[in-house]
C-alpha cells in the first residue's frame, strides 16, 4: 500500500483532512490556537485532533512531533513520499479544505441541487448526524445561492428546494465540486450528487488527453485549474446524454455572438473529437452554447491584441463600461487620475471581458481555491480599504460580486498604477566618514557609487576631525562602519555599515538611507508625535469624534484615522497609555490633501505601508523627532 492509500482515511474526516494538508504545507511549527483560527475551531479541539491524527497516521513515513512553546510539526521522512503527497493534493490548498462548518453548507447544497425531491430539515441533520440548528447553515446557503440568482424555497410540511434557471443550478453544481484535481475521484456522500459527475476512470483519462491536446493545439489558454473544471462539465453532460435526460439550460437571450469567438470554434472541436471516440457526446446547440460561455469564464487573456470587438463583439463595450467604473470609483477614493495608466487600461479590460459576460447571464460563479480571504496579507492595507468601497458600489450598479481570485487580479493592477508613479529626488551630498583610514572606505564607497549614483551629486571621504574643524561642511547623509556608534558622532542622518558583509546587504542598507533624497517633509504635511494617557472607560469612546474620518485598523493596535480630501494638511501620532489595563494603542489621525498629486499619494502610502511593516518604530517614537526618513530608514 503506497502512502497516498494510507492516507485514503482522511477523505472521510474533512477536518481531519485540513489539519493534515495545513500542516503538511506549514514551513515550521504552528500552534494549536493558530491552527484552531485556520479551522475556526477552538485549540482544545485541535488537541484532542492532533491526538487522534497521531494514531491514525502512525507509521515511520509520516512522523507528527510537538514542542512546547512551538506547536506541531508534520514531517514526511522521505522525500519520495512528499512528492506523492503533493501530486495527490496539488490542487487542494490548505486553505480551501473545509471546516465542518463549511462541510455541512457544501454538503447540504450537494444535495438540495441533485435531489428529486425537497429536503426536510430533519431528514438533514439525521444525515449529518447533527442534533443541533441548521440556521446559520442555512443563512450561508442563502448567500452562495444569491450570487447565481438562485432562491432557497421552504414549504411547510414539505421540504426545502432551491429555485431558479436550470443552468445557473449546473454552474452551482459544478462549483461545488470544488476540488478541480485529476488525481482525485470525490466521494461526496452523496449517490444522487456523486452519479452527476460518475466516470470510469480510464475513460475519463482519455477524454482528458483528447480536450487538452485539442487546447494546447488552439489559440485559447486555460489555468489548470479551469481546465480541469472544464472536464467536469464535458463528464457532466455527458451523464445527461448517457441517461438520455431531456432538459433546458433556460439560457436567456443576450446581445452576444458567441460563434464569433474563437472559445466557439474550440468547443466544437473538442465536441467533435469526443463524439468520434465515445458515447455519450451528442450535445445539444444550447448544451454547446453554454460550454462556449463556460470558456470564456475560464480563458487566460493574457495577450491584449486577443481582445477585440471581432472576437469578442459585445462584450467589449461592457468590459470597457465596467472597467471604466472602477477606474473613476478608485480615482474618487484615491484623488489622483487613473486613466491615463495605459497598462492598467489593458489589464483591467482582460479581467473584465469575463466577468462582463458573468454580468449579462446575472451569475457571478467562481472557483476561488488558494484565494481564502482578500481581507489582507499586510500589504497596502490603505488601498485595500478603497478597493473593497469600489466592490461595494460595483456589486450596487452591477449585481455582481467580484471572487477572491477576481479581487486578487484587480488589487494587483491598482498597486501596478501605484508602482509605476516614478518619485522625483534631488542628489544629495554625501560623507563616508573613515575612522579607520580612507582605505577602508573604498569598498563602501564602490557600492554607493555604483548603485545609488543617481541620487549623488558629490560624495566625499573624510576623517572625523575634518568634518569636526572645517566650516560650512553639512552634508545630506553621513556613512559610517559600525565601529562608530561606539563613538560620540553627532552628524545626522547617519548610517552605520557592518564590514566585510556581501554585496547584497550593502544594497539592501543602503536604498533605505537614500529616501532622504525623495524629500518626502516637502510634500508630506509635517507631522507630531504627543503621548495622552486615558483611562480604561474612556478608551472605547475615543473614536467617536472621528466619525468624519475612514478608518483603517492597521493591526498591532495602531488605528488610521484618514482623509485623503481635506481643506487642511496635518500628521498627528497619539500614543495612548491605559495604565490600568498595562496597554497601549497608536492613533494615526492625517489630514492630507491629494488633490491629484501622485507621487504626494504614493509617497504617504509608503509611510503608512512601512509602519505597518515596523511597527516597533512608533514604540521608539519620540516627541522630538520630526523626519519622515525615520520611518523609511
Amino acid at each position: 500500500m503506497n502512502i497516498v492509500e494510507e492516507l485514503s482515511f482522511l477523505d472521510k474526516k474533512p477536518r481531519m483532512k485540513a489539519l493534515f494538508l495545513i500542516l503538511f504545507r506549514a514551513e515550521g511549527y504552528l500552534t494549536s490556537i493558530e491552527l484552531g483560527k485556520y479551522l475556526n475551531v477552538t485549540s482544545r479541539t485541535i488537541k484532542n485532533d492532533i491526538k487522534q491524527l497521531k494514531e491514525d497516521i502512525s507509521n515511520d513515513k509520516i512522523l507528527l512531533i510537538s514542542k512546547r512553546s512551538l506547536g506541531y510539526k508534520l514531517i514526511v521522512t522521505k522525500e519520495e513520499y512528499q512528492n506523492d503527497i503533493r501530486e495527490f493534493y496539488q490542487l487542494q490548498s490548505s486553505t480551501t479544505v473545509e471546516s465542518d462548518f463549511d462541510f455541512r453548507v457544501s454538503y447540504i447544497i450537494r444535495w438540495m441541487l441533485s435531489s428529486n425531491m425537497p429536503l426536510k430539515t430533519e431528514s438533514i441533520k439525521k444525515k449529518l448526524n447533527i442534533n443541533f440548528s441548521i440556521n446559520k447553515e442555512l443563512q450561508k446557503i442563502k448567500e452562495i445561492l444569491s450570487q447565481y440568482d438562485l432562491t432557497l424555497i421552504s414549504r411547510p410540511y414539505h421540504g426545502m428546494s432551491v429555485e431558479g434557471e436550470e443552468f445557473k443550478k449546473v454552474l452551482l453544481s459544478v462549483r461545488m465540486y470544488k476540488y478541480f484535481d485529476k488525481n482525485t475521484i470525490n466521494d461526496f456522500g452523496i449517490t444522487e450528487y456523486n452519479v452527476l459527475f460518475s466516470c470510469d476512470n480510464n475513460e475519463r483519462k482519455r477524454i482528458r488527453q483528447v480536450f487538452l491536446k485539442t487546447l494546447i493545439n488552439s489559440r485559447i489558454v486555460f489555468s489548470d485549474i479551469n481546465a480541469e473544471r472544464f472536464l467536469i462539465f464535458l463528464i457532466y453532460f455527458r451523464n445527461k446524454c448517457l441517461n438520455n435526460l431531456i432538459f433546458s439550460l433556460e439560457l436567456p437571450e443576450i446581445n452576444f455572438q458567441y460563434r464569433n469567438t474563437d472559445e466557439y470554434k474550440l468547443v466544437e472541436e473538442v465536441i467533435h473529437k469526443l463524439r468520434n471516440q465515445f458515447k455519450g457526446f451528442n450535445f445539444t446547440d444550447e448544451v454547446v452554447q453554454f460550454l462556449t460561455y463556460i470558456s470564456i469564464f475560464s480563458t487566460d487573456l493574457y495577450r491584449f491584441v486577443d481582445c477585440t470587438k471581432e472576437k469578442y463583439n459585445t462584450l467589449i463595450e461592457v468590459a470597457e463600461e465596467t472597467r471604466n467604473f472602477l477606474l473613476r470609483e478608485m480615482s474618487l477614493c484615491i484623488h489622483i487620475d487613473t486613466f491615463d495608466d495605459y497598462t492598467s487600461l489593458k489589464d483591467l479590460l482582460k479581467i473584465m471581458i469575463p466577468i462582463s459576460l458573468k454580468i449579462m447571464l446575472n451569475v457571478s460563479d467562481s472557483i476561488d481555491l488558494r484565494y481564502s480571504d482578500f481581507k489582507n496579507n499586510g500589504y497596502q492595507l490603505v488601498l485595500r480599504f478603497y478597493i473593497r468601497t469600489v466592490y461595494e458600489k460595483f456589486y450596487k450598479k452591477y449585481n455582481y460580486q467580484f471572487s477572491d481570485r477576481e479581487k486578487y487580479l484587480i488589487f494587483l493592477v491598482f498597486c501596478g498604477i501605484l508602482n509605476r508613479i516614478n518619485l522625483d529626488h534631488k542628489k544629495l551630498k554625501v560623507a563616508i566618514i573613515a575612522i579607520d583610514g580612507r582605505l577602508s572606505t573604498q569598498q563602501t564607497k564602490f557600492h554607493i557609487l555604483h548603485y545609488f549614483s543617481d541620487f549623488i551629486d558629490t560624495i566625499d571621504t573624510r576623517v572625523l576631525y575634518e568634518l569636526d574643524c572645517k566650516e560650512n561642511s553639512s552634508y545630506d547623509l553621513y556613512v559610517c562602519s559600525a565601529y562608530g556608534k561606539n563613538l560620540n558622532i553627532r552628524y545626522y542622518p547617519i548610517c552605520y555599515l557592518e564590514e566585510g558583509k556581501e554585496e547584497l546587504y550593502y544594497i539592501n542598507t543602503l536604498k533605505y538611507l537614500f529616501y532622504q533624497a525623495y524629500e518626502y517633509e516637502k510634500r508630506l504635511p509635517k507631522f507630531n508625535f504627543e503621548t495622552r494617557s486615558i483611562k480604561a472607560k474612556k478608551r472605547n469612546n475615543n473614536s467617536l469624534q472621528l466619525k468624519t474620518y475612514d478608518y483603517i485598523d492597521l493591526g498591532s493596535e495602531i488605528h488610521l484615522y484618514l482623509n485623503l480630501n481635506s481643506n487642511k494638511e496635518a500628521f498627528k501620532i497619539i500614543k495612548l497609555i491605559d495604565h490600568e489595563a498595562l496597554s497601549k494603542t497608536y492613533n494615526l489621525i492625517i489630514d492630507i490633501h491629494i488633490g491629484e498629486d501622485k507621487q504626494k499619494l504614493k509617497m504617504f502610502f509608503n509611510i503608512i505601508q512601512n509602519i505597518k511593516n515596523k511597527p516597533n518604530k512608533l514604540e521608539m517614537l519620540s516627541e522630538e523627532e520630526t523626519s519622515y526618513s525615520y520611518f523609511l530608514m
